[in-house]
C-alpha cells in the first residue's frame, strides 16, 4: 500500500511539472502569436509606406517628364522666334534697300554718250551686281511678271491696256519689279495688264 502511495505521489509531481510546462508553453505560444501580430502590423506599415513612396516617385517622374517636355517646347519656341526675328530683320533691311536697287536700275537705263558717262555706268553696274548678289544670298528673289498671267498674289495692276496680239490678263509691262523671300511676297510687281481685244469698258 505504501508503495502504491509513493508511486501515486510521484505521478502527481510529474503531472504538476507537466502542467507547469504546458502553461509555460501556452504562454510562450501566446507571446509568439503577439510578436507575429506586431510583426504583421509593422510589415503592413512598411508596405503602406513603400506604396506611398512609390506613388510619390511616380508623381516626381511624371513632373520631371512634364518639365523636360516643357523645356524642350520652350527651346523650340525660342529657336523659332529667333529664326522669325532674323527673317523679319532681313525683310525690313531688304525693303529699305529695294528703292536703292530701283535707282541703280534706272541709272543703268540711261544711254551714255561720252567715255566718262560710259565708265560711270560701268561702275554703277558693278555696284548694282554686287548689291544684287548679296541680296540673293540672303534669299531675295525677283518675281517673274513680264509675259506671265496676271496673279493678284504676286502682281499689282496699275493700268489695263488693250493689245490684240497678246492674250487677255497677261502682264505686258513691268512698271516696278516685285520681290519675294521664299513664299513670302515682300513687294508685288507693279504691272500693266492686257485686257484683251475688246476696249469697251
Amino acid at each position: 500500500m505504501e508503495f502504491s502511495k509513493k508511486q501515486t505521489g510521484k505521478t502527481e509531481e510529474e503531472t504538476g511539472q507537466e502542467k507547469k510546462e504546458a502553461r509555460s508553453k501556452k504562454r510562450e505560444e501566446k507571446e509568439h502569436k503577439q510578436e507575429i501580430k506586431e510583426l504583421k502590423k509593422e510589415i503592413e506599415k512598411i508596405r503602406e509606406l513603400m506604396e506611398k513612396k512609390e506613388e510619390e516617385n511616380e508623381q516626381l517622374v511624371a513632373r520631371l517628364q512634364r518639365a523636360k517636355a516643357d523645356f524642350s517646347n520652350y527651346k523650340k519656341r525660342i529657336e523659332k522666334n529667333r529664326f522669325t526675328d532674323k527673317l523679319r530683320a532681313q525683310e525690313e533691311l531688304i525693303l529699305d534697300l529695294l528703292p536703292v536697287l530701283d535707282n541703280f536700275e534706272r541709272a543703268l537705263q540711261v544711254n551714255p554718250e561720252n567715255k566718262e558717262a560710259k565708265n560711270l555706268c560701268k561702275g554703277v553696274e558693278m555696284i548694282f551686281k554686287q548689291l544684287w548678289t548679296v541680296l540673293q544670298q540672303i534669299g531675295l528673289q525677283e518675281i517673274e511678271a513680264l509675259d506671265k498671267p496676271f496673279d493678284p498674289n504676286l502682281h499689282e495692276a496699275v493700268e489695263r491696256i488693250c493689245l490684240e496680239d497678246k492674250p487677255a490678263e497677261m502682264v505686258v509691262e513691268v512698271v516696278q519689279k516685285g520681290y519675294k523671300m521664299g513664299d513670302r511676297v515682300l513687294r508685288p510687281s507693279m504691272v500693266k495688264v492686257n485686257k484683251g481685244g475688246d476696249d469697251d469698258e
